[in-house]
């Protein structure tokens, strides 16, 4: 039986997390409810860790400055 699970890709890019960032935070000035916002917020805030760990992670590397996956996944 075929493993029926999606394949998770990793991407190497922290502008792609910053980018999120930036999303989530325009998104969460729009948002009144204060649960919604928060959550938002949160999300906003884990994003920012990806970018930072995305970042340490190709420092420690020795990865060059433009590294990038191949299969980098598009919205």
């Amino acid at each position: 039986m075929p493993n029926s699970k999606p394949m998770v890709k990793l991407i190497w890019d922290e502008g792609h997390w910053c980018d999120r960032a930036e999303e989530a935070l325009a998104t969460s000035a729009d948002i009144r409810n204060p649960q919604c916002k928060r959550i938002m917020q949160e999300l906003a805030a884990t994003y920012e860790h990806l970018a930072r760990l995305t970042a340490e992670i190709k420092s420690a590397a020795g990865a060059p400055a433009s590294f990038e996956m191949p299969s980098k996944i598009s919205n």
